[in-house]
């Protein structure tokens, strides 16, 4: 009994040992950007242009401390498909996001600048644009 509850302690400490290192790796590869990251989505949020014929419906923020920053911008348009991708890759590459080649099923395009990325998705009868950071190291 005394040799399972010893090997349960030193379980538990290895634990609390790992979830130290991984807040200090965290925070050595990101430092204090958590505490202004807020601010910097909404400074891109913005400069984000709306296309002609579009409006916006609604916005979701969602932050998790030290783990990612992100907002969804909601659009309803009668615009096509790709004349909201070319508006979005004229806009965005000529303010210095350089757009990437992996996308999912609904992702009509994906930028990134720095470590920030901005995804615009197809949704039935509208779009999204998702502005996001997540922290790793």
């Amino acid at each position: 009994m005394r040799l399972a509850r010893k090997i349960v302690m030193y379980l538990v400490f290895a634990g609390m040992l790992l979830s130290v290192y991984d807040e200090f790796a965290n925070y050595m590869e990101n430092g204090d950007d958590f505490k202004r990251d807020p601010k910097v989505l909404y400074e891109i949020y913005g400069e984000l242009p709306i296309p002609d014929n579009t409006n916006e419906i609604e916005k979701k923020e969602s932050i998790r401390e030290r783990h990612s920053v992100s907002l969804d911008i909601y659009y309803c348009t009668r615009l096509s498909k790709e004349q909201i991708k070319r508006f979005y890759i004229m806009y965005l590459t000529d303010k210095g996001w350089k757009q990437i080649d992996k996308q999912d099923g609904n992702c009509m395009v994906l930028f990134k600048k720095d470590k920030w990325k901005i995804a615009v998705q197809d949704e039935n009868e509208k779009y999204r644009v998702n502005i996001y950071k997540i922290y790793r190291y």
